[in-house]
């Protein structure tokens, strides 16, 4: 497995990252992964040249490996702005080609539960996803990219946000080797918790599929009560409050010690800035939770 970081902007500013790289390097970190979602590189569904000229010099100055996160809006079920979502994923895939990020993060569709408690409608959503799924893996491959599909959770109690095996079901189906997963472990734990499932046995459906992890802790809650800034939220220990490991209680020694990943994927933290004087110490806590396996 190759440690990594996600690099964070300070206002879509691509320069922020120039200090975070070597930063990463110094500290040991085989990979960085680039949050396309808070650059302002697709502008009106279409790349801004210069946006990526300028990525694609920054990148330059460091041997890091890399990985992209998507558009985090793109959803496959949203059924009235499909075609929308798919120009984005396709600018996505385009993106990750043109800076050698071969990992291209997004995300699985969720929908209403109203939509998931009708299974006419649910089963209908699913079915042309995986049918969009399958022309963007395509799309992916002819650009030597692969989707690294990633579990949601629900944002309000009015969605629904389907668990991981039920994404491990999907992506078994297609069947594509351009289309791979992303476990995020707290998004799965919020979830699993939220739908009273086991969390383990749950991460374990995705594991034979992964090629790429999300680290940060929590405490599986689902937010639900108003509070003033996201401070508060750690305060009350809910949301996906992206932690460092070890705030929250999300059981990551008995992960790493019951469920075999594949060897050749990327262990990725998603730390915000906030959070910046532990990235060591999270680095190394990779290290050793990499010896349990």
């Amino acid at each position: 497995m190759m440690i990594g970081f996600s690099l964070k902007p300070r206002n879509a500013r691509i320069s922020d990252f120039e200090k975070q790289l070597i930063y990463f390097e110094n500290i040991g970190a085989e990979s960085v992964e680039i949050p396309l979602y808070e650059l302002d590189i697709i502008c009106g569904k279409q790349i801004v040249q210069d946006e990526l000229i300028f990525l694609q010099q920054t990148l330059k100055i460091s041997n890091l490996n890399r990985s992209l996160h998507g558009s985090i809006s793109v959803n496959l079920m949203d059924d009235e702005y499909l075609n929308d979502h798919k120009e984005v994923l396709k600018r996505d895939i385009e993106i990750s080609e043109a800076i050698n990020s071969l990992i291209l993060v997004t995300h699985f569709g969720y929908t209403s539960k109203k939509n998931y408690e009708n299974k006419n409608i649910y089963n209908k959503l699913l079915a042309k996803q995986l049918e969009t799924y399958y022309e963007m893996a395509e799309y992916a491959k002819a650009h030597n990219v692969i989707l690294a599909v990633e579990n949601l959770f629900p944002f309000t109690q009015k969605d629904y946000a389907p668990l991981p095996s039920e994404i491990a079901e999907q992506i078994s189906l297609l069947s594509h080797s351009n289309a791979k997963v992303t476990i995020d472990f707290s998004h799965a734990y919020i979830n699993c918790s939220l739908n009273n499932v086991n969390y383990i046995e749950e991460i374990k459906s995705l594991a034979p599929l992964t090629k790429h992890l999300h680290l940060h802790d929590s405490f599986g809650k689902l937010k639900v009560m108003d509070t003033y800034i996201h401070s508060e939220d750690v305060t009350y220990g809910q949301g996906d409050i992206h932690l460092p490991l070890g705030w929250g209680d999300i059981p990551f020694k008995k992960i790493f010690s019951d469920i075999q990943f594949p060897s050749n994927i990327i262990l990725n933290f998603e730390l915000s800035l906030r959070y910046e004087r532990y990235y060591k110490k999270n680095f190394d806590i990779a290290k050793e939770l990499i010896k349990l396996r």
